[in-house]
């Protein structure tokens, strides 16, 4: 499965992050400013208010207002420029920095420049008659406001990156079912079809997961019969083979002629051959369409039992064939299985090593795996081709060696059901090709 080299993140859950947080974000900023604007406005008017609240107050204590019209009549005297002033209108005294006001200005609210410093106004008459302007800067009123509505920016700027990591976060747990069933099937090898299991599945994913689930039990039941027509061909093939080869003897004994044997005896090779292949196809077939039950098995006793019997081969070779590192290690898993995957390994390095050769088995622990290795001193793997020699039928051209080609499925086929890993490449710093399977340690035996 392909399915852990793209996660949903990097494609469905990554565009709705992006929509929501870029929604988000321009919600934010068009409410934030918004919100400026509002407070901004809030803010004058406030000022406004204080103005007139100042002019109400010295209408009804007008017996006060030479008090009021000095330059210390102001509600701040830390700062001097946020002071509000009282100032009669006409050519009497009044605070410094405002012009001279004249008597014809209206009443009510206005705003005066004086020498390019506008002041915020607010013209009233005293019941005395006198008409009197309560006034402040508007540059200081400005200020005063925008401090006023950044304020209020606070809580929308702390909003927006929260609103956006939340979003992230229900998003990603929205999707977790997709994810865990994403892992789900990228855990699976070529051999488990299981349904996918809905439960806890979404509304809106349950339909694609029946059809997934339609989709792998079409492709199970294919898979089946074509597992089924190879074993039922390669089961009826064999009696025919059998005939033959017991015809092809008694042929045998009744020719004379050197040439005429030498031909029976490569019907006999070419016959034998094809049992060979037809009993590999049984194993194939067997091995992928069901498993015994796994059980604990002494595999290195398994090894020591292979290697015992291939020895007369090995020395019909010349070969030196022996174990390099040789440990007693336990596997649960089904016998049958391990003594294939071993006999399969070994036959294939005694077959492919030329005579005088070396051929070391080795069977250790690694940590927590066990490692059962085979190294052999033959032609090697051609560059590129390593992954190659585990397909069905594959063979190296240009050797002469014979075989069916299904030895390594049949060793890839038995690993991945059994958990374990199997690589075949070439020797470090030398002639010829190592293979390497790799399981992990029952828990009770780490």
């Amino acid at each position: 499965m392909d399915g852990g080299s793209q996660p949903v993140n990097g494609s469905l859950r990554r565009r709705l992050s992006l929509w929501i947080a870029g929604v988000t974000i321009a919600s934010g900023l068009a409410a934030g400013f918004c919100s400026y604007l509002m407070a901004f406005r809030e803010a004058q008017e406030l000022q406004d208010d204080q103005l007139r609240q100042m002019a109400l107050l010295l209408g009804r204590h007008a017996q006060t207002s030479d008090a009021w019209m000095s330059p210390m009549g102001s509600i701040d005297h830390n700062d001097p420029d946020a002071r509000i002033v009282v100032s009669p209108l006409g050519n009497v005294p009044r605070p410094p920095k405002l012009p001279p006001l004249p008597t014809t200005l209206p009443e009510g609210f206005q705003t005066l420049d004086n020498h390019g410093t506008a002041w915020r106004l607010f013209v009233f008459t005293l019941p005395s008659g006198m008409r009197l302007a309560t006034g402040q800067m508007t540059a200081v009123r400005n200020e005063i406001a925008r401090d006023s509505a950044l304020f209020t920016l606070i809580p929308i700027l702390l909003l927006v990156p929260t609103l956006s990591f939340l979003a992230a976060w229900v998003i990603r747990h929205t999707l977790m079912p997709v994810t865990h069933l994403s892992h789900q099937l990228d855990r699976r090898d070529d051999t488990n079809l299981a349904a996918v299991s809905v439960v806890g599945v979404p509304s809106e994913i349950r339909p694609f997961v029946i059809a997934i689930n339609g989709l792998m039990q079409r492709l199970a039941t294919a898979i089946e019969q074509q597992r089924r027509f190879i074993a039922d061909a390669a089961h009826e093939l064999r009696s025919p083979l059998t005939a033959l080869t017991v015809q092809a003897e008694n042929l045998e004994h009744g020719i004379s002629s050197p040439e005429g044997k030498l031909r029976v005896m490569q019907l006999k090779a070419g016959l034998e051959r094809a049992g060979k292949l037809l009993e590999q196809l049984l194993s194939l077939a067997r091995h992928q369409s069901c498993a015994a039950p796994p059980v604990e098995v002494l595999f290195s006793h398994l090894v020591r039992q292979v290697i015992e019997d291939y020895m007369p081969f090995a020395a019909g070779k010349r070969i030196d064939f022996g174990c390099e590192r040789f440990e007693e290690v336990t596997l649960i898993a089904p016998s049958e299985d391990l003594l294939v995957l071993a006999r399969n390994a070994v036959d294939n390095a005694l077959r492919y090593t030329p005579p005088g050769g070396t051929v070391d088995v080795s069977l250790y622990r690694d940590k927590e795996d066990v490692v059962f290795q085979v190294d052999d001193t033959g032609p090697g793997i051609p560059e590129g081709e390593e992954e190659r020699m585990f397909e069905p039928f594959y063979r190296v051209t240009g050797n002469n060696e014979t075989g069916s080609g299904l030895g390594l499925a049949i060793i890839r086929s038995i690993a991945d059901r059994l958990g374990g890993t199997v690589t075949l490449c070439n020797r470090e710093g030398g002639t010829g090709a190592r293979f390497r399977y790799r399981q992990p340690l029952p828990a009770s035996n780490r």
